[in-house]
């Protein structure tokens, strides 16, 4: 579980303890300009964090999950062909797609 978790709806918390492991051990970080906002988290990767997902429940059926995907460069967006926004996803789908995005051990 992720220390000093921020204030966050519990489907935020599953998210997190979903990558504690990932969080604690430096290889992911939760953005601290989103500490106070309930409904909405931003993650990237540390040294690099214009390399970032905000993810968000307002406005998403109960248990579901926004995201939206920053990258560095603009190049980068044309080559990772996938979308930047997506909607309504489990928690299963957006742990997928973070973990391509940030290119981390786990689903692929």
């Amino acid at each position: 579980m992720v220390t000093q978790q921020p204030p966050k709806y519990r489907s935020l918390l599953a998210v997190l303890d979903a990558l504690a492991e990932l969080i604690d051990d430096g290889r992911l970080a939760v953005s601290t300009g989103w500490e106070d906002n309930e409904q909405a988290v931003r993650l990237h990767q540390p040294g690099e964090p214009k390399l970032g997902a905000y993810l968000f429940i307002y406005g998403q059926p109960p248990g579901r999950y926004g995201v939206e995907l920053d990258f560095p460069e603009i190049a980068d967006v044309a080559t990772a062909n996938v979308p930047l926004y997506q909607e309504d996803l489990s928690l299963d789908q957006l742990l997928r797609v973070l973990r391509t995005h940030f290119n981390l051990p786990g689903y692929a």
